[in-house]
């Protein structure tokens, strides 16, 4: 049923609750992406959970992300993994077009720590020494700081969001800070986290000269 709901309410609000990532007071590294199931199952009060699932499709998508509880999960692995996790609003518009979707310009930024190196970047450990390769020694306790946008596609016949589409640069500041395309190649091919900070089940393969060479 259509609601009072508007887009420009739902994505300011979305901005406010997502500010400083997944927040939760039992969030420790090492607990498992399940507990948002049981989240989802329980009839425990959660403010991201109740808004996302109270504002967007039950079958909303974000890329490679598909439901509610994806895209939380998603934001707790990003969170659990990283440190000092924020996304700022920027400037919020109409998107081009039919319709009443929103384009959300946003700036992003995380500092990478030992966790972070431990789970998301776990390739670039000498397991044989029990040390950080000099790749993993140049990203540890960085503070990474990255443009992106999201587009709110809002179905207004049911007053809600129908799709997201986050997307994140975060190539530029890699780039930046390792010095050259190819050290980028290497820490995300085979990292559990895509360009567009999705968390993978699988490690990534050659995405990020793939992605420099869209650029181009």
């Amino acid at each position: 049923m259509p609601t009072n709901e508007t887009v420009w309410n739902v994505a300011a609000e979305y901005f406010r609750l997502f500010r400083y990532g997944y927040v939760s007071p039992q969030m420790t590294v090492g607990t498992t992406s399940d507990d948002v199931s049981e989240l989802m199952n329980s009839n425990k009060s959660h403010a991201q959970l109740d808004f996302l699932q109270s504002t967007m499709a039950s079958d909303v998508t974000d890329g490679t992300l598909c439901g509610v509880e994806q895209l939380l999960k998603n934001w707790r692995l990003l969170s659990l993994y990283h440190k000092d996790v924020r996304m700022e609003l920027v400037r919020l518009e109409k998107a081009p077009g039919v319709g009443e979707s929103l384009i959300a310009t946003t700036s992003i930024s995380l500092t990478i720590t030992e966790s972070t190196l431990r789970y998301v970047y776990p390739h670039l450990t000498d397991n044989r020494e029990g040390e950080w390769s000099p790749l993993a020694d140049k990203l540890l306790n960085q503070h990474i700081v990255m443009r992106g946008s999201v587009h709110f596609d809002w179905d207004r016949l049911n007053g809600w969001v129908a799709r997201l589409e986050s997307k994140v640069d975060i190539l530029t500041p890699m780039i930046r800070l390792l010095g050259n395309l190819e050290d980028v190649a290497r820490v995300f091919d085979g990292a559990f986290i895509a360009l567009e900070l999705k968390a993978l089940d699988e490690p990534t393969e050659n995405s990020a000269m793939k992605a420099a060479g869209s650029l181009n």
